[in-house]
């Protein structure tokens, strides 16, 4: 049985010793090995320990490295790749033989300018590499090497790692299984795929540019709103109030003191609805939850219930594992890893001030779990469709002919701070999300942060989770 809190993710998981913390994601995981591992190792985490430090929900080269060359390499050995017959190679091995033509970067640049990719990411051996080789050798050996000359820079790649850094000695302790189905194709039949000529250290140029004044255009802004005019948008009402002063032995953020007050009153308000919200023994998620501020308090309210801080970086999760220490907290678990990597079962979910479209992912958890939530949402700009979420989301938003071009607008018209065309966006926005939620059976409140100026983005959106039939027998 796995024990808590590594039971909350999907493998591979590393959990440390304290049994309260656990880091889920291969990235991640491999990254926590290496700086538990003796200091002879942690050169593999290259320059100021940040190699695949971000995580691939931000990061191209992640994602590349821990989800899509991986995946290709599954298909292959599942026999599910689309493209033998035509003799069309995997478009990773395209975009890795192309990023390993580019200049190399480093933070050196001026002396090793001139080098070439020996390894992945410049000169140095890293955990990149350790990361790539197995499904590259995969690949390599599926397709045969004899095909390698239309990938030139990755065979050379390979061989310095296979060679030189004893990786065949690891690779041998490995089976193997035949691929017939590849090895029947030859040499002339082998096609590489032609990519764009960009670097993956960037992101998709097709992407859109949140800060392209294209989605500021007053006209496309009065058309979206134009078409939720026949929508009954969710009306404000009073939210749960923190009836008590801040208590002297309440733990108190860690944040510059001219943001204390504001900082105070932004967590006052999120924690008495969580607590409204919550019955005794409930689990209880802070989803990005930075150095755990929201979730020290609730766990500190809630003794009897259990708290999980979860976030993707580790220097905050560091910073809020110090803090539980001092505080003497053990109702908390620490989680550093992806909502896409957390499966674990929770009664209620908190987040404030989730950027963009992660306010929108953490109110799909909730729902998935059938759990209650208290969502403070902020960097309406920041909304983008993903393999998750297509915007808009509520039947009535989409029944009123607002395209996602048209819902991205009413994004950016939010992030107009303090305005009062800004306010309607934020209602819009925040309307479809309640609006889905209802849709689902739930009971959901829109509200204000009191007082309204303890922040700009301060919308609080409650829902409580539809009550279980009564079964007559």
């Amino acid at each position: 049985t796995i024990p808590s809190p590594a039971s909350y993710c999907s493998l591979p998981v590393f959990q440390a010793d304290d049994s309260l913390s656990c880091v889920a994601g291969l990235s991640a995981v491999l990254r926590q090995i290496v700086r538990c591992s003796e200091a002879s190792n942690h050169h593999l985490l290259g320059f100021r320990k940040a190699c695949l430090v971000s995580c691939a929900e931000t990061s191209v080269w992640t994602k590349f490295c821990e989800i899509e060359l991986i995946a290709s390499c599954k298909k292959i050995m599942n026999d599910e790749y689309n493209n033998v017959e035509e003799g069309i190679l995997p478009l990773e091995m395209a975009r890795l033989e192309s990023h390993m033509s580019l200049p190399i970067r480093v933070h050196n640049v001026g002396k090793l300018k001139d080098r070439s990719h020996k390894y992945a990411e410049g000169p140095h051996f890293l955990l990149t590499d350790l990361v790539l080789a197995l499904p590259v050798h995969i690949m390599l050996n599926t397709i045969g090497f004899h095909n390698c000359s239309l990938i030139p820079l990755i065979l050379a790649w390979y061989l310095e790692v296979a060679e030189k850094q004893n990786y065949m000695q690891s690779l041998s302790l490995l089976q193997w299984e035949q691929f017939e189905r590849w090895k029947s194709q030859t040499c002339a039949n082998w096609i590489l795929p032609t990519v764009v000529k960009q670097s993956l250290y960037k992101r998709d140029p097709t992407r859109y540019k949140p800060r392209n004044k294209i989605y500021t255009q007053q006209v496309e802004i009065e058309d979206s709103m134009n078409r939720l005019e026949n929508v009954d948008l969710i009306e404000y009402t009073e939210g749960p109030s923190w009836e008590e002063e801040w208590a002297d032995d309440l733990p108190i953020p860690e944040v510059p003191s001219k943001r204390l007050i504001r900082k105070r009153h932004q967590l006052a308000n999120l924690a008495a609805a969580a607590i409204s919200i919550t019955s005794e023994g409930d689990t209880l998620v802070d989803f990005c939850s930075g150095s755990g501020h929201l979730g020290i308090i609730l766990a500190h309210c809630l003794p009897k219930c259990t708290v999980i801080l979860l976030d993707n970086k580790e220097k905050s999760l560091d910073r809020a594992r110090q803090r539980l220490k001092s505080l003497n907290l053990y109702n908390v678990y620490v989680i550093q890893t992806n909502l896409d990597y957390f499966i674990g079962t929770f009664q209620v979910g908190v987040s404030l001030h989730a950027c963009g479209v992660a306010s929108d992912l953490v109110i799909h958890k909730c729902l998935q779990n059938k759990a209650n939530f208290v969502v403070c949402p902020c960097c309406y700009g920041g909304i983008q469709e993903n393999h998750i979420i297509s915007y808009p989301q509520s039947q009535e938003y989409m029944n009123a002919g607002l395209t996602q071009r048209g819902y991205i607008v009413l994004g950016h018209c939010a992030d107009q701070a303090g305005s009062d065309q800004g306010e309607k966006g934020m209602r819009a926005v925040d309307s479809d999300r309640c609006l889905l939620a209802r849709n689902r059976g739930y009971y959901v409140t829109l509200s204000k942060l009191i007082p309204h100026n303890c922040t700009t983005r301060n919308n609080i959106i409650i829902g409580v989770k539809p009550k279980q039939q009564l079964i007559v027998t």
